[in-house]
Order: C-alpha cells, then structure tokens, then sequence
C-alpha cells in the first residue's frame, strides 16, 4: 500500500485545486476519484468568478481557462444585472466555462505537478 501525506477525496474543481496549492507547497498528495475522466453527465458549475480567475493567474495557468471561455463584464442574479467592468481587478468580468472544461484544464496542470 503507498502513503501520502495527504489524499483528497474527489477530482473536481475544488480537489484538483488544493492537489495543485499542496503540491505546489512540496506536500505528498494523492486524489482518489471515482470517475475515469472529466465527462460530467448534465450540467453542472458554469463559470468562474473574477477573483477565481485572481487566483488562477497568481498561479500563472488564467491564460489556460481565459483561451477556452467567454468573458461578460454583465453578471445576473434572479432578474437583476450588475455590471462589473469597474472590478477594482486585472479580470473585471466572469468567464463562462463549462466544469468539465474547468476540470479538464486543471487536472491538466495538476499532471504537471507531483501529484499522484
């Protein structure tokens, strides 16, 4: 049986993540997940947020995620619009990008990384 220091329960978003922050911080890490790839049945996250797309661009991967989806500087809540091109940010506007496209391109970093 191998031992990691840290083992993550599910390869989604916020698992291939913290496997990338973990690794990226010399910590043995392995993700146990139960699908084979990123096909998602139905849908599911939609986008990413501006200071989601912050952090990924600290971690200089933003271009990655930037090339696949469509910026809106409009987002909605309800029947509501807000317009956040003023974002006091480098990114002042969503991403829309399907999760298993968002889980496609992480895991695609996280494989750079010594993740197991």
């Amino acid at each position: 049986m191998t031992e990691h220091a840290v083992v993550i329960a599910g390869g989604g978003p916020t698992g291939l993540m913290l496997a990338g922050e973990l690794a990226l911080a010399k910590i043995d890490v392995a993700i146990v997940e139960r699908r084979a790839n990123q096909d998602l049945p139905g849908s599911r996250a939609g986008g990413l947020h501006a200071r989601t797309i912050e952090v990924l661009d600290q971690r200089g991967i933003a271009e990655r995620f930037l090339a696949e989806g469509k910026k809106a500087q409009v987002a909605g809540f309800a029947a509501t619009k807000f317009d956040i091109s003023d974002f006091p940010t480098r990114h002042p506007y969503g991403l829309g990008l399907w999760q298993n496209h968002i889980e496609r391109i992480l895991a695609a970093w996280v494989g750079e990384l010594p993740v197991t």
